[in-house]
């Protein structure tokens, strides 16, 4: 909610623009829910109407901050996971990747077991349905070069392993070449709490 002047067709811009950015780019388990919902509302009672660029830009930061809340709060999750995609053919490709890294199973268990397997995550961009060559494909886990080209990278497992203990992780994959296609995404960790909560629960 905002006390900002804004007509309902400003917000509603704004609105789906943020949406797309944040909340539409985090994934607990690749499932959704009959009542997910977002709305906005402004009141006007501030009588100031900001330019509607600072409205958007401010409406995605809370957005996200609320998106990597939810993202982080999962069930039985220890980690929020950051995952950013580079040189795909188009934002959408990029996007798509980034959700296929996210929503695969193993490598959402590795990271809970703070195992840098690239290979799960070379394996999951590869079956997103975005063509690209594994040979142009670069993996970052917490900043460290894990793969180059498609094969491993020298690297020392256990600093990577300490690293990936820490409540917040970050996967970088990079498609080299001219692909300007960019996009962020939100998800966190498999354990055996996931499966405890949601194998008891009943509505």
């Amino acid at each position: 909610m905002t006390d900002a002047v804004a007509t309902a067709a400003e917000l509603r811009r704004a609105l789906k623009r943020a949406v797309g950015v944040t909340f539409n780019r985090i994934s607990v388990d690749g499932d959704t829910s009959t009542n997910d919902t977002v709305a906005v509302l402004a009141n006007g009672a501030s009588g100031v109407k900001p330019p509607a660029q600072d409205l958007e830009r401010a409406l995605t930061r809370v957005l996200e901050s609320l998106a990597r809340q939810i993202a982080a709060d999962g069930e039985g999750a220890r980690k929020l996971v950051t995952i950013d995609v580079e040189g795909a053919p188009s934002e959408q490709a990029a996007e798509t990747i980034a959700r296929a890294i996210a929503n695969s199973p193993l490598v959402k268990t590795a990271i809970a077991g703070s195992d840098p397997n690239w290979g799960r995550i070379l394996s999951a961009a590869g079956n997103a349905g975005v063509a690209f060559h594994p040979s142009r494909a670069d993996i970052f886990m917490q900043g460290l070069l894990v793969c180059k080209g498609g094969l491993a990278a020298e690297f020392s497992e256990a600093e990577l392993s300490k690293k990936l203990d820490q409540p917040e992780c970050g996967i970088r994959f990079v498609i080299r070449g001219r692909g300007r296609g960019r996009a962020r995404f939100w998800t966190c960790d498999f354990t055996e709490e996931y499966i405890r909560i949601n194998a008891t629960y009943r509505t």
